[in-house]
Protein backbone atom coordinates (compact mmCIF):
# COMPACT_ATOMS: atom_id res chain seq x y z
CA UNK A 1 0.00 0.00 0.00
CA UNK A 2 1.41 3.43 -0.92
CA UNK A 3 1.80 6.35 1.46
CA UNK A 4 -0.82 9.11 1.31
CA UNK A 5 0.32 12.17 -0.65
CA UNK A 6 1.97 15.09 1.16
CA UNK A 7 0.66 18.21 -0.57
CA UNK A 8 0.78 20.55 2.43
CA UNK A 9 0.96 24.23 1.51
CA UNK A 10 0.89 23.46 -2.25
CA UNK A 11 -0.99 25.56 -4.80
CA UNK A 12 -3.55 23.19 -6.25
CA UNK A 13 -6.05 25.83 -7.28
CA UNK A 14 -8.19 24.84 -10.28
CA UNK A 15 -6.78 21.26 -10.24
CA UNK A 16 -9.09 18.40 -11.24
CA UNK A 17 -8.86 15.54 -8.74
CA UNK A 18 -12.36 14.19 -9.34
CA UNK A 19 -12.73 10.57 -8.13
CA UNK A 20 -9.09 10.47 -6.92
CA UNK A 21 -8.12 8.47 -3.83
CA UNK A 22 -6.63 11.06 -1.49
CA UNK A 23 -7.39 9.18 1.73
CA UNK A 24 -5.10 10.32 4.54
CA UNK A 25 -3.47 13.01 2.39
CA UNK A 26 -1.70 15.92 4.06
CA UNK A 27 -3.28 19.00 2.49
CA UNK A 28 -3.01 21.39 5.42
CA UNK A 29 -2.75 25.01 4.30
CA UNK A 30 -3.00 23.90 0.64
CA UNK A 31 -4.71 26.16 -1.89
CA UNK A 32 -7.52 24.09 -3.39
CA UNK A 33 -9.66 27.06 -4.40
CA UNK A 34 -11.81 26.35 -7.44
CA UNK A 35 -10.55 22.74 -7.47
CA UNK A 36 -12.70 19.87 -8.72
CA UNK A 37 -12.81 17.24 -5.97
CA UNK A 38 -16.13 15.70 -6.99
CA UNK A 39 -16.49 12.18 -5.54
CA UNK A 40 -12.88 12.32 -4.30
CA UNK A 41 -11.95 10.10 -1.35
CA UNK A 42 -10.52 12.46 1.29
CA UNK A 43 -11.26 10.16 4.23
CA UNK A 44 -8.95 11.02 7.14
CA UNK A 45 -7.22 13.78 5.14
CA UNK A 46 -5.67 16.79 6.87
CA UNK A 47 -7.30 19.88 5.36
CA UNK A 48 -6.52 22.13 8.33
CA UNK A 49 -6.53 25.79 7.24
CA UNK A 50 -6.78 24.75 3.58
CA UNK A 51 -8.42 27.08 1.06
CA UNK A 52 -11.34 25.16 -0.47
CA UNK A 53 -13.28 28.24 -1.51
CA UNK A 54 -15.44 27.67 -4.59
CA UNK A 55 -14.23 24.02 -4.73
CA UNK A 56 -16.54 21.29 -6.05
CA UNK A 57 -16.66 18.59 -3.36
CA UNK A 58 -20.03 17.17 -4.41
CA UNK A 59 -20.25 13.52 -3.41
CA UNK A 60 -16.76 13.59 -1.85
CA UNK A 61 -15.92 11.48 1.20
CA UNK A 62 -14.46 13.64 3.98
CA UNK A 63 -15.26 11.12 6.69
CA UNK A 64 -13.03 11.70 9.74
CA UNK A 65 -11.05 14.41 7.92
CA UNK A 66 -9.74 17.48 9.71
CA UNK A 67 -10.90 20.70 8.04
CA UNK A 68 -10.60 22.96 11.06
CA UNK A 69 -10.15 26.61 10.14
CA UNK A 70 -10.51 25.72 6.45
CA UNK A 71 -12.01 28.23 4.05
CA UNK A 72 -14.96 26.51 2.38
CA UNK A 73 -16.72 29.68 1.27
CA UNK A 74 -19.10 28.97 -1.63
CA UNK A 75 -17.88 25.34 -1.82
CA UNK A 76 -20.22 22.71 -3.26
CA UNK A 77 -20.59 19.98 -0.62
CA UNK A 78 -23.87 18.51 -1.84
CA UNK A 79 -24.08 14.77 -1.12
CA UNK A 80 -20.65 14.87 0.57
CA UNK A 81 -19.98 12.55 3.52
CA UNK A 82 -18.88 14.78 6.40
CA UNK A 83 -19.43 12.23 9.15
CA UNK A 84 -16.80 12.71 11.85
CA UNK A 85 -15.21 15.64 10.01
CA UNK A 86 -13.63 18.33 12.18
CA UNK A 87 -15.02 21.67 10.95
CA UNK A 88 -14.07 23.72 14.02
CA UNK A 89 -13.61 27.34 13.05
CA UNK A 90 -14.19 26.59 9.36
CA UNK A 91 -15.52 29.41 7.18
CA UNK A 92 -18.45 27.95 5.26
CA UNK A 93 -20.38 31.06 4.24
CA UNK A 94 -22.35 30.39 1.06
CA UNK A 95 -21.46 26.68 1.01
CA UNK A 96 -23.95 24.40 -0.73
CA UNK A 97 -24.64 21.55 1.68
CA UNK A 98 -27.72 19.96 0.09
CA UNK A 99 -28.00 16.41 1.38
CA UNK A 100 -24.49 16.27 2.83
CA UNK A 101 -24.19 13.58 5.51
CA UNK A 102 -22.93 15.59 8.46
CA UNK A 103 -24.55 14.03 11.51
CA UNK A 104 -21.35 13.58 13.49
CA UNK A 105 -19.35 16.50 12.14
CA UNK A 106 -17.67 18.61 14.81
CA UNK A 107 -18.60 22.16 13.85
CA UNK A 108 -18.05 24.31 16.94
CA UNK A 109 -17.26 27.83 15.84
CA UNK A 110 -17.85 27.11 12.15
CA UNK A 111 -19.37 29.98 10.14
CA UNK A 112 -22.32 28.67 8.12
CA UNK A 113 -23.72 32.15 7.28
CA UNK A 114 -25.52 32.03 3.96
CA UNK A 115 -24.92 28.32 3.43
CA UNK A 116 -27.76 26.33 1.91
CA UNK A 117 -28.89 22.81 2.55
CA UNK A 118 -31.67 20.70 3.92
CA UNK A 119 -29.78 17.64 5.20
CA UNK A 120 -29.31 16.86 8.87
CA UNK A 121 -27.66 19.66 10.78
CA UNK A 122 -24.12 19.43 12.06
CA UNK A 123 -23.53 19.02 15.75
CA UNK A 124 -21.86 21.92 17.52
CA UNK A 125 -20.23 20.65 20.66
Amino acid sequence: MSNPPDLAKKDLSHVNLATANMAGADLHEANLSNATLKETNLEGADLTAADLSHANLAGACLRNASASHANMEDADLRDADLEGTNLRGAHMAGAKLGDAQRTAAVAAGADFAGSSGDGESASGD
